[in-house]
């Protein structure tokens, strides 16, 4: 028994940042969740913004709400296409680290546009493939580049621990 105690105890700081890291998770998706319908107008400025995006590359797009229309492929933008998800995990473990909150601040500011626009990439690319390539679609968009913007989360996380609090 006093082996857990003293693992418990050598890894204090590292056991205190993931129960805060689970805490705030859990209290910022419950908030969303008891809250979502305020947050809708997130899905409606992902769609007009990648509507924007793809209006650029010469396609034709329509944009009806949270509905983008081109080439023949119905997209619907989501809770989960507004990288609010990613959001969560990457304040979290922002807020459950231990350094001053002006550093904390500096990683909410630059991380958050920073997961936007590659969410933004994330869903051009998304349209791209399933104008192009609709048989791809489901597997890039299920697995492929949910898996990629987890790791972005996590690199944008690991930047800021490197250039601003270290």
């Amino acid at each position: 028994m006093g082996d857990v105690f003293d693992y418990i105890e050598q890894n204090r700081d590292v056991i205190r940042f993931i129960l805060l890291f689970i805490g705030f998770c859990t209290v910022f998706y419950l908030l969303f969740y008891r809250f979502m319908d305020y947050f809708s107008f997130l899905e409606d400025i992902t769609a007009s913004v990648l509507g924007f995006l793809l209006s650029l590359s010469g396609m034709d797009v329509t944009v009806n709400g949270n509905n983008v229309t081109l080439d023949g492929l119905g997209l619907r933008i989501i809770d989960e296409c507004t990288a609010i998800f990613g959001a969560i995990v990457y304040l979290s473990c922002i807020l459950a680290y231990p350094t001053n909150p002006g550093k904390k601040v500096i990683g909410i500011a630059f991380g958050f546009p920073a997961l936007y626009a590659i969410n933004m990439v994330r869903l051009v690319v998304l349209a791209v493939v399933g104008v192009s390539s609709p048989e791809a679609f489901e597997y890039v968009h299920t697995y492929l580049w949910q898996t990629i913007f987890i790791v972005f989360v996590i690199i944008i996380w690991l930047i800021w621990l490197d250039r601003v609090v270290r």
